[in-house]
């Protein structure tokens, strides 16, 4: 059974996060949380102690007790938290430099953390960092196009005053979200409206189906198809997830997307660079070629887009930039600023996978 103490600081909790107590407000004083709780007074003093070490409140002696979200904790030292869905590849190294330039410069204490894009991993570590508390989290959000069961962990984050920043994607479940992404329906229609200048009437797609940005993305794609007069077919559209991503083009999730490309496709809107490697490799093996036979447009300006041949015409994240955006929002929370969203524009580099 959870302790009375617990009880009253988890009650508190939501009080403060919820507004009812505004910053630099007084709590009410312990004659008065004893009588609204029903519990002795040594509850109550166990209560505001637990949300001191949490950075909510301050104790001023003589004068009471009150809500202060800008409170540092750790000596003065910040201890920031990253997880993301992958570190080690791709264009996540970059993201994470970009978060480490700005923590470090400010003596900030990071630590690195992934998900692997699995929601059980991603309660593991949440349920870890309420253990022991951070003083705020940069969070890559896990398979944030479907219902994610660790909103209330986050929720739990936000009454013991510890901001978190989304990146890349977040749930829009969750009240209040500080998030940075990019302009994924903007860039769906960049990258669609590219090929459609270039003379190209027949375009397919390749998006994600358990990620909002895949879902974004393909809404820009379609929007701008649909503006420009141009058929958009079920078969000409290809669908994957986390779980399929190095199969889904060579078993029957693909294989009517596939004849699409032998019998009129000409050009592909891929999800990122990395799904347009993959498609590259297929295409290749049933003897068609980029971008004779089919032009590719992809997302993330990866390192993979400047190596592979041909060169990957891309749409460029801001990768280290985005990163330092995120960290800058992050600690002006930690400090008890408010901080909005911020929703950050593609860039077109053309290479050569475009005819």
């Amino acid at each position: 059974m959870e302790p009375k103490y617990q009880s009253v600081a988890d009650s508190l909790r939501r009080d403060i996060a919820t507004g009812l107590y505004k910053d630099g407000e007084a709590l009410l004083t312990e004659a008065e949380l004893k009588l609204k709780f029903g519990v002795s007074r040594q509850t109550v003093r166990q209560a505001i102690s637990l949300l001191e070490t949490d950075g909510l409140v301050i104790r001023r002696r003589g004068s009471g007790t009150y809500v202060n979200h800008g409170a540092r904790k750790h000596g003065g030292v910040i201890s920031v938290g990253v997880i993301t869905t992958y570190i080690t590849d791709y264009i996540f190294p970059s993201i994470v430099r970009g978060v480490e330039s700005v923590l470090s410069a400010e003596n900030c204490i990071m630590s690195l953390s992934a998900t692997y894009n699995r929601a059980d991993h991603e309660r593991s570590l949440l349920q870890r960092i309420l253990e022991s508390p951070l003083d705020g989290l940069i969070v890559e959000g896990t398979k944030t196009a479907l219902p994610n069961p660790n909103t209330g962990l986050y929720e739990k984050l936000w009454e013991r005053n510890i901001p978190y920043v989304f990146i890349n994607g977040y749930y829009p479940q969750l009240p209040k979200t500080v998030y940075v992404v990019t302009d994924d329906i903007a860039g769906g229609r960049m990258a669609t409206a590219y090929l459609a200048n270039r003379g190209f009437t027949r375009i397919g797609g390749i998006f994600k189906s358990d990620d909002m940005q895949g879902h974004l993305r393909y809404q820009g794609y379609s929007s701008e198809l649909q503006d420009r007069g141009l058929r958009m077919r079920d078969e000409t559209v290809c669908w994957f997830t986390t779980e399929n991503k190095k199969r889904f083009l060579r078993d029957e999730t693909g294989a009517d997307f596939i004849r699409s490309l032998q019998n009129g496709v000409d050009a592909v809107v891929c999800y990122n660079d990395e799904i347009a490697l993959e498609l590259m490799e297929v295409l290749d093996e049933n003897h068609l070629s980029v971008p004779r036979d089919v032009s590719i447009v992809s997302f993330d300006n990866s390192a993979y887009a400047g190596v592979c041949h041909p060169k990957l015409t891309s749409l460029a994240h801001p990768k280290d930039e985005f990163g330092r955006v995120a960290a800058e929002k992050l600690l002006n929370m930690i400090g008890g600023k408010k901080e909005t969203s911020a929703v950050l524009p593609w860039k077109l580099i053309e290479r050569d996978s475009v005819r």
